[in-house]
Parts: structure tokens; sequence; C-alpha cells
């Protein structure tokens, strides 16, 4: 009878041990949530209501007036910043789901099926996904260098005119190459991933469609794309929040104002000036404001996808 009391003791010492250490391992990630997401989301969508009065020294309650004036800016004419920002954070969905992915489906197949020097193809494409951006951006921009770019050089020598100022705010090259760029850098992050969703596949169903006659292009469009579109749609969820997270490629090589009249600047480039400039408010409510539509825009892109997308696990 002793012996049965001291085991249970023992016992419920362990579980009392094993509790705290779970709790001591939960408690950084539980600390981390509420302070550096709860918190600061919590605090940011107060600011977006109030206003700091310097003379006071002290944040006024101001409404809605700034939403209101958001939504001026971006729809109307009083804030030619925003509403070019929002142009050009826009463009960077089609840029992102209907160039990018599909490419990097393309080659990703092609990779699958071993076409001649893919091990050396994979690098190539992979390589820009892991150098740091800020480097890539360098590269870039100084292929387009009035004093020694080849690009330039290049160009100046085929055209037979001066070179434009590829990166300026006043050039029609600059949003173009911005999302050139963005092509270039983000080809070896999505080509991976769909490389090995295809190679998860099982090679039974290969052979199959071989006996079966199946080509090359009705193999990459009847087999390997609707067993791997769980992967592609994700990806495509992913890229559809371009527009609201689209600022590091235009700001490192356009500059971090957005050029003149927000020319060459986007939604979430905006939000990071004004940020930088003191106006943590009005930052805040334009976060807050393009919450208020993404949110319900990839909601809705999720839905259509959760109704195309077979029903298939590898």
């Amino acid at each position: 009878m002793q012996k049965n009391k001291t085991g249970r003791k023992k016992k419920n010492k362990i579980a009392r041990y094993d509790l705290i250490f779970v709790w001591l391992m939960l408690a950084w990630a539980l600390i981390h949530f509420a302070v550096f997401w709860l918190y600061c989301n919590l605090n940011t969508f107060r600011l977006t209501f109030f206003r700091f009065n310097a003379l006071t020294a002290k944040y006024e309650w101001y409404g809605l007036t700034r939403f209101v004036n958001i939504a001026k800016g971006m729809f109307g004419d009083t804030d030619i910043y925003l509403k070019n920002g929002l142009k050009n954070a826009l463009w960077s969905f089609p840029v992102q789901v209907f160039i990018i992915l599909p490419l990097s489906f393309f080659m990703a197949f092609f990779l699958f099926k071993k076409i001649p020097c893919s091990g050396a193809f994979r690098v190539i494409y992979f390589m820009p996904s892991i150098l740091s951006v800020v480097v890539l951006a360098m590269v870039f921009r100084f292929q387009f260098n009035s004093e020694f770019g080849p690009l330039d050089s290049l160009i100046g020598k085929i055209t037979g005119k001066e070179t434009p100022d590829w990166f300026s705010s006043m050039s029609p090259t600059a949003m173009p190459l911005v999302f050139t760029f963005g092509v270039w850098a983000g080809l070896g992050y999505y080509i991976v991933l769909l490389n090995g969703a295809m190679q998860r596949l099982p090679q039974e169903v290969f052979e199959a469609a071989k006996i079966e006659g199946a080509g090359l292009w009705r193999e990459c469009f009847s087999i390997v794309l609707p067993l791997i579109m769980p992967t592609y749609s994700m990806l495509f969820l992913t890229g559809s929040l371009a527009p609201f997270s689209y600022y590091l490629q235009p700001m490192l090589l356009c500059g971090e104002t957005g050029g003149v009249n927000g020319a060459t600047g986007t939604v979430a480039l905006r939000v990071m000036s004004l940020m930088q400039g003191g106006f943590a408010e009005d930052a805040a409510a334009i976060g807050l404001f393009l919450s208020l539509i993404g949110i319900p825009f990839v909601l809705f892109i999720k839905w259509v996808l959760d109704k195309i997308t077979p029903d298939v696990t590898f």
C-alpha cells in the first residue's frame, strides 16, 4: 500500500514537472504573440482614430476622417502619391500570378523531365533566390548604368540614340523594369516549390500515360498540373497578396520616396515613407484600409481556388 502511494506521488510529481516544462516552452511563443502581434495590431488600430496634438502633447479623437481622406486619395485626385501607388501595386498582381507563376510552372516541368543540363539550370534559376535582394537590385540596376552598364551600352548601340535615365520617376521605363526585376528575382522560389511537388508524384501515373501514348504537352496539362494543383493554388493565393506588400523592389531600384508624384511608388512603400516621416497614424490608417480591402479579396480568391482545385495529396 505504501509503495502504491509512493508511486502515485512520484507520477504526480513527474506530471507536474512535465506541465511546467510545457508551459515554459510555450511561454516565449505566447509572449511574442501577445506583444508583437496582438498589442502592436490593437495599438495600430487605435492610432487610426486619433491624432497627436503637439500643443497638449496628447492624442485627440479624430474619428473616421483619415479613412475618408484615404478613399478620396485613392479614388479621387486629392492624393496623387496614393493614387499612383495603388495603380502600381495593382499591376504587381497580374505580374505575380499570371507571369511569374506560369513561367515557373513550365520551367519546373522541363527540369522535372530531366532535360540536358537540368541540374545547371536548377542552380541558375534558384541562384537569385538565395542571394540578398539588395545585392540583386544593385546588380540589376548596374546593368542599366549610363557609364558602365552593358545593357545600357548595347541598347544605345542598337538604337543609335541616347539612352534614358531608366529608373527615373519621369521615365516610362521605370516601373516596367521594376516588374522585370521582380520576375527575374522571383522565379527561383516558385520553381523549387513546384518542382518539389512534381518530384512527389507517383511514377506509375507517368508509366501509364506513356503506355497510352500521351505526349509531352498532354502529360504537362492533363497529368502534372491537376496533380500539383494544391501547391499551385497555394502559390497563386500567396501571389495575390502582392499588391498589399510590394515595396522592396521599387524602393531599391527607384528610391524610397516613390519619385515625382509617387510615379514609382506603391501603397506599401507609401506606408513605409509615412512611418519614416513621423506620420505613424496616417500610415496605420492606410494599412487598416488596405486590410479591409485585402481580406475579402483574398478570401474570395481562396473560395474560387477551393472550387476548382482537385482534392489530391502527394
